[in-house]
């Protein structure tokens, strides 16, 4: 038995497979549809806790009955997510609320939290989180909680991969850099839990948070209940980081551009510069980073409403109604996006990378409103902005190539070229299978003592995404 589970449990999907250690095949590969949020205020995005542990339990089961056993489990998620628990009973006193949940933006007694956050820590948020202050963060939400809800003077914080890490008694698991970091409790700089940024809970929340102590990701956080016995569940990583390393962007030339609900571009660097973001990597290396740029959360807008639109157009010969217009924008090349005219904004949420007043469409001149130029001009201003940023993050150029990546690149097959025509650098497309799993498998050769780093780990493998299917159990 020389396998592994590997979990991404992310924002619009949850993605599994078994890992074969020796030959990095990968097994049973499975997708499931997100887990969906419970009905609440608007703003509010939370989802039952219950329900996390039961596809995690149900995830670990089945694959558990295919395979004949596993030798332990390594999970990413989302970064920047949390739940409470009470410090006694460890019994949860919230939902899991999701970065998409921007109730900080809520006004109570007149100020929101995120103000209050923001003005109380001024350019010291950056400093110690390594990223500038956004509603759907951990800490601040926090605070919301404290002002709004019934709370004991101390909580625990647990992340996604804290919750399911979770044992009966012993305090919080550990979490790890990654992912404390996302949760913006942790000093970037220190590479320590930060408690200036406990005491703003403290004193504006009225609560003290009480997080799992920083660990490596070969470390044990939990354990899974399996038929022949526990299960190890190493500490969770943030999805972000995790698919910069199954890309095999490390320390060097290369920049991963990942594409998915949110989108980054990340250089993997050891010395730090205070004019981009940072979130902790592997190895000992930080991500310089641009964060937050309009990715499938934009296009879903401005996609989604010629989809509306046909929909509510009667239906035609043999029941259709019009095109599939997100295979329209996958089709669309060099020739359409160069003949693009309009001057779209994709920044249609709040925390947007360049965010105002919201998106907007301009340049439109008589005649020059279609579906086709429509299309072509989003696509034109979604893979303009990447090129920008590269300008920002390399105004030197010393970046020799960007590898792309994310459910958004696999579905987008001319972005490469597009990037590449748009950047002028050599764009390396993204890889066959999520990037994730490619990250996971390489740190479940990390934890199974198969390699000395994570990027050691990475090289063993490389990019080989060979997929074996089985009927019935694994030998």
């Amino acid at each position: 038995m020389d396998r592994f589970l590997l979990v991404d449990f992310g924002t619009t999907s949850t993605k599994s497979a078994l890992l074969q250690l020796d030959s990095g095949r990968f097994e049973r590969v499975r997708r499931h549809p997100a887990l969906p949020s419970v009905p609440g205020p608007a703003g509010h995005h939370e989802v039952p806790l219950a329900a996390i542990r039961e596809r995690f339990d149900d995830l670990c089961s089945e694959a558990w009955a295919v395979s004949g056993g596993f030798l332990g489990i390594v999970l990413c998620s989302e970064m920047h997510g949390f739940a409470l628990l009470h410090p006694r009973t460890r019994e949860p006193l919230t939902r899991y609320v999701s970065w998409l949940d921007g109730r900080s933006l809520e006004r109570v007694d007149g100020r929101s939290s995120f103000d209050l956050v923001a003005a109380h820590l001024g350019d010291r948020f950056r400093r110690l989180t390594g990223m500038r202050p956004r509603s759907g963060f951990p800490l601040i939400n926090l605070v919301h909680c404290g002002r709004t809800i019934d709370l004991p003077p101390e909580v625990e914080i647990v992340s996604l991969p804290g919750w399911l890490c979770r044992a009966e008694a012993g305090g919080p698991p550990p979490e790890h850099p990654t992912i404390l970091a996302g949760m913006a409790l942790y000093d970037v700089s220190r590479k320590e839990i930060a408690p200036e940024l406990l005491e703003t809970a403290r004193a504006l929340g009225g609560v003290s948070p009480i997080p799992g102590e920083p660990c490596s990701e070969e470390t044990v956080a939990g354990e899974w209940a399996g038929p022949r016995g526990p299960v190890p569940i190493y500490a969770g990583v943030g999805d972000h980081q995790c698919s910069v390393l199954g890309a095999g962007v490390f320390e060097g030339s290369t920049a991963s551009v990942n594409l998915g609900t949110g989108s980054q571009v990340a250089v993997p660097v050891a010395p730090r510069d205070q004019a981009f973001e940072h979130r902790p990597f592997f190895d000992g290396l930080d991500l310089t980073a641009v964060t937050h740029i309009p990715a499938g959360r934009a296009l879903a807008e401005f996609v989604g409403f010629l989809q509306q639109v046909s929909e509510r157009a009667p239906a035609g010969a043999g029941g259709t109604r019009g095109p599939d217009w997100w295979a329209e924008l996958a089709a669309l090349g060099p020739a359409e996006v160069d003949a693009a005219t309009l001057e779209v904004d994709l920044a249609v949420f709040e925390g947007a990378r360049g965010f105002r007043s919201g998106g907007g469409i301009g340049g439109l001149l008589e005649g020059g409103l279609t579906p086709e130029s429509y299309l072509s001009s989003v696509l034109r201003a979604f893979v303009t902005q990447y090129a920008e940023v590269l300008d920002e993050l390399d105004p030197r150029r010393r970046l020799d190539e960007v590898a792309v990546g994310g459910g958004i690149a696999r579905n987008l097959p001319h972005l490469a070229e597009l990037l590449s025509r748009a950047s002028g650098r050599t764009v390396r497309g993204a890889c066959a299978l999520d990037e994730s799993l490619l990250g996971l498998r390489a740190l479940a050769l990390r934890c199974a003592g198969r390699a000395p780093t994570a990027a050691e780990a990475w090289r063993v493998h490389g990019r080989a995404c060979e997929i074996v299917e089985r009927r019935g159990p694994c030998p």
